[in-house]
């Protein structure tokens, strides 16, 4: 019993940082921004769907078939054409509607109708495979058996949340993030390009989605709706650990994707996402405000 509770919390160490991932970028662009994306879901597939394209089409002649080094380059230029759809999506939509939540909401929706359907267009609705050889590859410990890919995916998200602490606290443009987070109008008073914080926070957000939708593809098949789940998961993470919050981002998503998989172990496989969910309940109701979140002026 202790063997398969250790593999079910190393399985939700490995969902859970692609909900830490798509937490990051939600909460980045909520905590610049003021926006709420509902859209990101589909961003988080569309660079699922870029990663196969450029493995397929572009890298495995260059490479060879099942390249690990063709997969690393898919995943960076995943990253960069997101970032670029990224930049269209916030001057194109989110820019022209600032201020107006509910027209954001619509937006959102609009844009996830609209991408999810030109992906069908042109993939078709059925599920591509990535095939990449860290996930034929495993190694043991003691009884337990392990994916390399887990690995992967739990150690690039660490260094993600590293590398974004680190520039988020000692660039000269993390400093502007974090001040035009705190207080648009005063950071725009003091000289920070504010329209330009704007869009290079919502390039790294869905460069962020992009990254995750990689590198879950090859475990999960790449599909239309793949996105829907680590969407409410990651919102769940979000609220969980505090609202604008980048530690409450990456601890929320860390003890959804935790608690939905030891919960397998008692509880049927289908009541996986509501014990999820339950969790999160149960810690809000506690504290309201979320793990991580703070008390501002005004609250009651």
């Amino acid at each position: 019993m202790l063997a398969a509770f250790a593999e079910q919390v190393v399985n939700g160490l490995m969902m859970g940082s692609i909900y830490v991932l798509v937490a990051l970028g939600m909460v980045l662009i909520y905590g610049v921004m003021h926006v709420v994306n509902f859209a990101h879901g589909v961003l988080f597939m569309v660079g699922g769907y870029t990663c196969h394209f450029l493995i397929t089409r572009l890298l495995e002649p260059v490479f060879g078939t099942g390249s690990l080094a063709a997969y690393v380059v898919a995943v960076a230029l995943s990253m960069l054409v997101l970032a670029a759809i990224g930049i269209v999506v916030e001057r194109g939509v989110f820019r022209p509607l600032a201020g107006n939540l509910r027209n954001q909401v619509i937006a959102s929706l609009g844009l996830i109708l609209a991408i999810e359907n030109l992906v069908i267009v042109l993939w078709g609705p059925n599920a591509l495979s990535i095939s990449v050889p860290t996930t034929d590859v495993h190694f043991d410990v003691g009884p337990l058996r392990f994916s390399i890919h887990q690995v992967l995916i739990i150690a690039v998200t660490l260094a993600v949340v590293v590398l974004l602490g680190m520039f988020l606290k000692r660039s000269r443009f993390g400093t502007a993030i974090r001040a035009t987070a705190q207080d648009g109008e005063a950071a725009r008073v003091l000289g920070i390009p504010v329209e330009r914080v704007h869009v290079i926070t919502f390039a790294i957000g869905t460069a962020l989605a992009a990254l995750g939708g990689s590198l879950i593809g090859p475990f999960f098949l790449v599909f239309p709706t793949m996105g829907d789940a680590p969407l409410l998961k990651g919102l769940a993470g979000i609220l969980l650990g505090g609202m604008g919050s980048v530690p409450g981002a990456v601890i929320g998503g860390l003890t959804i994707g935790v608690a939905e998989s030891v919960s397998t172990l008692y509880f049927p496989t289908d009541y996986k996402d509501s014990v999820a969910f339950i969790v999160m309940i149960a810690i809000l109701l506690a504290r309201p405000r979320g793990l991580f979140g703070v008390r501002v002026r005004g609250d009651d």
